[in-house]
């Protein structure tokens, strides 16, 4: 296990049940030299009809109710069955099975508009953004995705959002509940992320 995981791990493990914690999937951040940045979304991965979590609902609903620029967009990539996976005993990921996902991988491109945490599993309203699309066109729509949040964002940015709070004038601390980790399994994440990262590069080069 990663140190990363031994934490959350044992995080969930020791303390409190009533410490909630949710563990982000996938964030994609911008960066425009010499000083732009943003948070671009938050993407959520699941697999077929895996519902989202009561700690995600909380926490997804104050993400996409947050008022501009602070507001962060929510979308669900769910991926559909079969959905292969590298070798258990993998290290890395290989030429071949980067190859074999950009094939046979496909997904549903959801956006997360709000839920209702109460009910197990969560109430979600959602919005279909895209069905049965492979790694390719899921690249396109980051990408169109990130130039729409750069649109939205550009009159703030320009009216000096970025210099404006990029300093915190104090810093205080506080003390935060953290939770038990979601259901998604940790070598799922894993790899998902770092396909993310080695797809996108075999589709821009």
């Amino acid at each position: 296990m990663r140190p990363d995981s031994v934490f959350k791990a044992l995080h969930q493990q020791l303390a409190p049940p009533n410490y909630y914690a949710l563990d982000g999937d996938l964030i994609l951040v911008e960066k425009i030299p010499p000083a732009t940045v943003y948070i671009v979304a938050h993407l959520e991965f699941k697999i077929d009809t895996e519902p989202i979590t009561f700690t995600q609902a909380i926490c997804f609903n104050q993400m996409v109710s947050a008022p501009m620029p602070w507001r962060v967009p929510v979308y669900i990539i769910r991926a559909r069955k079969p959905y292969d996976m590298p070798p258990t005993d993998a290290t890395y990921l290989s030429c071949n099975y980067c190859q074999h996902a950009l094939k046979t991988h496909r997904f549903d491109v959801i956006k997360y508009v709000y839920a209702d945490w109460r009910p197990d599993p969560p109430r979600v309203y959602s919005i279909t953004i895209a069905e049965n699309v492979g790694w390719r066109e899921l690249i396109k729509w980051e990408r169109e995705l990130r130039q729409t949040r750069h649109a939205e964002l550009a009159p703030y940015i320009n009216a000096g959002w970025q210099t404006q709070y990029a300093v915190p004038i104090y810093h205080k601390q506080v003390s935060i509940k953290t939770s038990a980790s979601n259901n998604t399994p940790i070598l799922l994440l894993r790899v998902v992320r770092e396909l993310w990262r080695r797809i996108t590069r075999l589709l821009t080069f």
